[in-house]
């Protein structure tokens, strides 16, 4: 495992990844933990003692400190239960998203060398191009139906792992496989002294509590989907676990039947909420708290949600998957602070730089730099890559994450994000960010959802939107984005779609807008 060191501080058994469900198993044995869609519901108890008897099957199929196991269920109880027992193994837990096919598993498979594979009765058909020597464990169907794979209910019926790993802090916890939309995807290594820091420094700004319910429709691939796990297992909360593609008519059914009282997601599932709450009042009297990451939720989503929902918390978040949470603006801020993505967290610093790597005075806009605990040791069997992004400046200094973002911290440690670095566009002879012209249509009236692009062949900006209201034309939008931003930043092209597509994480998909702008 490459940049990890050999032996650092060690915790007492059970205090690794493993200790958020064996503590809570301990204090609140029979709350319940886990609850999915398929109807399954879990204990705190019940999840510890399952995850104990996978645990065991692993080690009885020759498992041990460091190997890794690929998880690729749809969002189920099975897939919490595999991530701890793998963890109590000492091992690496790989969690991939259920709607990856063939070719993009196989990929993920050769770099993570992973030994076991757990699937359901609807992954388990994208393994065809699996290497050879992958354990293959099967749920939701008899293991006699899938040749030359084991069943989850033989696994589990195993004797249970009779001591729990006993390990150290920088040892790996987890790999994470980003999205790979400029090129392969790449795997960052978080250990578990990374992953129990951020959900402390989280979970001390957003104060999850034993009688929450937290709903997730993101992919538990999705990191900040998969962090929802260890952030309710903490606090003692439950964890409901739905579906991405429940996101839609029925999803505020869904929410009050599961009595849902803390929604973390993207802009896109608020913006589909939003929808549905215009054409009729929403009946959701548990829900007190939504969170926001992974792309910028517009403050018009935030004033509409506080609308339909009076008294709801908004926590907007910035974060990358190498350091999962930078900063959070909490309720209370965001009136004042309306464009900031909030403070660091605690022991937590983040600055920006100019291009030589020279710390920027407060307000000026550069190359965004974090430090702290929660900082990724890089990325997965790739050094080269992981020293252009993880950079230790001098031998007393700890390692920084140069994030290729750019923004601005104020005098008051209120962080401003600007853009991916990836994301600014020279158009007319101008660097424009085009989040603010996304930011800008999505504070007019109507407009749910925003995404701009750029055609090279001629310089024209084109900018999708999804409406609520279809009386809005072309001309309107058009008119109003005309009095506010400067010329070279008005679209030349405006589109109105039936629906905005999404990736797998739920985020706006600009590549599939890249293809219809064709160049």
């Amino acid at each position: 495992m490459s940049g990890f060191p050999t032996m650092a501080k060690c915790w007492q058994v059970g205090s690794g990844v493993s200790g958020f469900l064996s503590a809570q198993a301990y204090l609140t044995p029979d709350e319940v933990f886990l609850e999915d869609r398929h109807g399954n519901v879990l204990t705190y108890s019940a999840t510890a003692e399952m995850a104990k008897r996978f645990a065991g099957y692993l080690q009885s199929k020759g498992m041990k400190r460091g190997d890794r196991v690929a998880i690729h269920l749809q969002n189920r109880v099975e897939l919490v239960v595999a991530l701890f027992a793998t963890a109590m193994l000492g091992g690496i837990y790989v969690v991939l998203h259920s709607k990856l096919r063939s070719t993009g598993l196989a990929k993920i498979l050769e770099q993570a060398e992973a030994r076991v594979i757990v699937l359901d009765e609807v992954t388990h058909s994208n393994l065809d191009a699996a290497s050879g020597g992958l354990i293959p464990v099967i749920v939701g169907r008899d293991g006699d139906e899938a040749v030359g794979y084991d069943s989850w209910e033989d696994a589990i019926s195993r004797p249970p792992l009779e001591e729990e790993w006993n390990g150290c802090d920088v040892d790996a916890a987890c790999l994470v496989f980003t999205s790979g939309s400029t090129g392969a995807p790449r795997g960052v290594t978080l250990s578990h002294d990374n992953i129990r820091y951020v959900v402390g420094a989280i979970q001390e700004r957003l104060g999850y509590r034993s009688g929450d319910t937290i709903g997730v429709f993101l992919p538990l691939a999705f990191d900040y989907g998969l962090y929802q796990i260890f952030l309710a297992a903490q606090s003692g909360a439950k964890l409901y676990l739905g579906d991405p593609d429940q996101v839609g008519p029925r999803l505020p059914q869904i929410m009050r039947a599961a009595g849902i009282s803390v929604l973390p997601g993207v802009p896109s599932v608020y913006a589909a909420l939003i929808a549905l709450g215009r054409r009729r009042p929403l009946d959701l009297p548990s829900l007190r708290a939504i969170t926001n990451t992974g792309e910028r939720l517009p403050l018009s989503y935030i004033r509409e949600m506080q609308a339909m929902f009076p008294g709801l918390d908004v926590f907007v978040m910035y974060g990358l998957t190498e350091c999962k949470r930078v900063s959070i603006l909490l309720p209370a801020e965001w009136e004042t602070h309306p464009d900031s993505v909030g403070r660091a967290l605690a022991g937590t610093e983040v600055y920006a730089v100019d291009p030589g790597g020279n710390r920027l005075p407060p307000g000026e806009v550069g190359e965004l730099v974090v430090r702290g605990r929660h900082v990724a040791h890089g990325y997965w069997r790739a050094p080269e890559e992981s020293a252009k992004r993880f950079r230790k400046r001098a031998p007393e200094c700890a390692v920084e994450l140069f994030t290729g973002d750019s923004g601005s911290v104020d005098a008051d440690g209120f962080l401003y994000f600007s853009a991916r670095s990836d994301d600014l566009l020279k158009h007319r002879g101008n660097r424009i960010s085009p989040l603010e012209i996304e930011m800008e249509a999505c504070g007019l009236e109507g407009v749910v959802e925003a995404s701009l692009l750029k055609r090279e062949s001629d310089d024209t900006l084109h900018l999708f939107l999804t409406i609520s209201d279809e009386a809005m034309g072309v001309d309107t939008i058009l008119r109003a984005l005309s009095e506010t931003l400067e010329p070279a930043k008005v679209p030349e092209y405006v589109f109105i779609l039936d629906g905005m597509p999404k990736s797998l994480n739920g985020k706006i998909d600009r590549k599939d807008l890249a293809a219809r702008v064709g160049d």
